[in-house]
């Protein structure tokens, strides 16, 4: 297995000869894009029509959540970075604490898997929930485009933000029903 994922890691991370757009893109998507994606959610979560509240609410609890949870088994795991093996290129700086699960695919899948779950509100609530896919999954792949995770911890991630989620769902759907009685 080890062996694979080194492979799979290797064909992911970028070399000397990739175009710079594909690094700048790696970059942004690892180093700004999850800003952002936090700032609109929250933004959404304070100032969004009541049905995208609520929504934008559970989205951040489940990366909370998420982010919680992968902290937590990070001790766990004593799998070292590729960069630590001496694997690929390391494209930005980052230090060499444990590596599995990737917390980025953690909260980003975690957010995606939320948005997903929700009611679908029209043509643009089927936009919003193909870009938080779209933005989990580019956030994903540049965690390895950089040098930075294996596959097996963009995997593992993508397995907790998921548990993460439907389980931050499935609380959710239970106090709102208590909540109004049912």
């Amino acid at each position: 297995m080890t062996e694979l994922n080194h492979a799979v890691f290797l064909w992911f991370n970028l070399d000397g000869g990739t175009p710079k757009i594909w690094l700048d893109l790696a970059r942004f998507a690892s180093l700004t894009l999850p800003q952002w994606l936090v700032v609109a959610t929250l933004a959404v979560a304070f100032a969004g029509a009541a049905p995208a509240r609520q929504t934008a609410w559970r989205a951040l609890l489940s990366c909370a959540a998420a982010a919680a949870a992968a902290y937590a088994l990070k001790p766990l795991f004593h799998w070292q970075r590729p960069f630590v093996l001496g694997l690929g290129t390391r494209w930005v700086e980052h230090a060499a604490d444990p590596t599995f699960p990737s917390s980025h695919a953690c909260v980003f899948a975690a957010l995606a898997v939320a948005l997903l779950l929700a009611p679908a509100r029209g043509p643009r609530g089927w936009l919003l929930k193909a870009l938080a896919l779209a933005a989990a999954l580019l956030i994903s792949w540049s965690r390895m485009a950089l040098g930075l995770h294996f596959p097996l911890d963009v995997l593992g991630g993508w397995c907790i933000g998921l548990l993460v989620a439907l389980a931050v769902q499935q609380a959710w759907t239970r106090l709102a029903r208590r909540g109004s009685g049912a």
